[in-house]
This record gives C-alpha cells, structure tokens and sequence, in this order.
C-alpha cells in the first residue's frame, strides 16, 4: 500500500463518511448518499486490496522469470 497512500485515504475516509452519515440517520437523502458513500469507499478497498496482491505476484515474476 506504499505505492498508493492517497486511494487508501480516499477509501478510508469515504468509508468512515458512508458509516457517519448512515448511523446519523437524519432522513432518507442522507442516508442514502451515506449508504452511496459507504458502497464506494468499501469497492475502493477492496479494489486497493487486489491490486496490492496483483503487484506483488508481478514482483515475484520479475525475481523468478522461470517459474
């Protein structure tokens, strides 16, 4: 994750955004937008979490080109 700070940040925060704004529960809209927020912020993570994993098996390839 040393690569890519500001999308971990990103995700992080517009999870804990989506978590707030739904726990708040001050009407439909906001909830709404805080289970948007919610959504987005989790599919960012774990988007975040594939790509650490896919990068480092490109790491390995490049150390072991025969296998």
């Amino acid at each position: 994750m040393r690569r890519h700070p500001a999308l971990l940040t990103i995700g992080i925060v517009t999870t804990i955004v989506g978590i707030a704004m739904t726990a708040t529960d001050n009407g439909v809209v906001v909830v709404t937008i805080g289970l948007v927020a919610l959504g987005i912020g989790g599919v960012l993570l774990v988007s975040l979490a594939f790509l650490a994993v896919g990068e480092s098996e490109d790491r390995h390839r490049e150390r072991h080109p025969g296998g």
